[in-house]
């Protein structure tokens, strides 16, 4: 019995080193092996294709890889509709998976989606994975050169008809706002599928101008208007004014009340995360972490930023994960009775 014991030990002993170096040889690799490797990333966009989001999320598809462990391929997935409240829906809902294969990016009107009740909004923006916001974003109204209505003074003499996209679109939900805030005389006409084909219309004379559109994505898609006075700038979307539209009101100066000064700042905060960007709703953490680091680089990165600045999309005052969780709780935490004030403004089936 001794003998087999003796035995035993001396293969164990002898077996030791050669299971310390398989150990040695496997062990690092599984380890090495990054989460994202060999992987597909889907990254839905809420809008139609061939407006800014769509330009935004291109350029985010196209340098993000760089930064992920793995660079992984991204993918971009066109799913316009109601102002992005489409995709929120779908990434909330149990389909997509939870792995980090499948984020968004969407339009900032979705942080209060669900805070003002917004039409056919089936989510908790609180519970998604927020990875970061690329910019924030400035909005102005613009009236093509033939319309009578050319300056924001004029929106309160006479009809401005304006095209947009879904009731919760920015395009339909901003000029809605000042009707019934301020009493401005936008005729919103929504349907269209999104802010190139709501371009389209004016420059057909199928509408006078737009209500709302991201300064950015004129600036960039169409810096020949400005620069051959096709359009005129009437009033800015911001809580502050843009540095290249020093002398243009924005629509806190055409407030008369602290009442309606306070109801326009909580429906313009939103503003402040202009291109979020996040998964669904208990994303797992692992790859959740591994988004929100990638994506803090990229915001710093030289060679993005450049490219960015050669396509003229603006990445100002980009916010991480941590920074636009802690907006939204700012948000749910202001008083209910000014919420429901500005839920009222917003909502799409109020009349005027």
């Amino acid at each position: 019995m001794q003998n087999k014991v003796h035995t035993r030990l001396r293969r164990a002993t002898a077996l030791a080193p050669v299971l310390a170096a398989l150990m040695l040889t496997t062990a690092p690799a599984q380890e090495q092996q990054p989460y994202y490797a060999g992987k597909t990333l889907r990254l839905i966009v809420g809008v139609a294709a061939g407006g800014g989001f769509d330009a935004y999320g291109r350029l985010l598809a196209a340098y993000l890889p760089q930064f992920i462990p793995g660079k992984p391929t991204v993918v971009v997935q066109n799913m316009p509709g109601a102002g992005s409240v489409l995709m929120a829906n779908y990434l909330y809902s149990p389909t997509p998976p939870r792995d980090g294969t499948v984020i968004g990016l969407g339009a900032g009107n979705l942080l209060t989606a669900g805070l003002f009740g917004a039409f056919g909004a089936r989510f908790d923006v609180r519970q998604f994975s927020w990875i970061g916001s690329m910019n924030s974003e400035t909005g102005v109204s613009i009236a093509w050169h033939t319309s009578p209505v050319k300056t924001a003074s004029d929106l309160f003499e006479r009809e401005f008809v304006v095209g947009a996209a879904g009731l919760n679109a920015g395009s339909a939900l901003y000029p809605n706002v000042l009707n019934r805030v301020l009493a401005t005389k936008y005729k919103v006409v929504p349907g269209y599928s999104g802010s190139a084909e709501t371009m389209l219309a004016m420059e057909r004379g199928e509408v006078q101008g737009v209500g709302y559109a991201n300064y950015s994505w004129i600036s960039s898609g169409r810096p020949e208007w400005l620069r051959e006075k096709k359009i005129s700038l009437m009033l800015q979307y911001a809580l502050t004014r843009h540095p290249e539209l020093p002398n243009l009101p924005t629509v806190l100066d055409l407030a008369k009340t602290k009442a309606q000064r306070d109801i326009l700042t909580l429906v313009l905060v939103q503003l402040s995360v202009g291109r979020p960007v996040f998964g669904p709703s208990k994303m797992a953490a692992e790859p959740s972490a591994i988004l929100r680091k990638a994506f803090a680089a990229l915001m710093r990165d030289r060679e993005f930023l450049a490219e960015a600045e050669n396509r003229k999309l603006e990445i100002t005052d980009p916010l991480g994960g941590d920074e636009v969780s802690s907006l939204l709780n700012n948000l749910y935490a202001t008083d209910p009775a000014l919420i429901k004030q500005a839920a009222e403004a917003v909502s799409p089936t109020k009349e005027k």
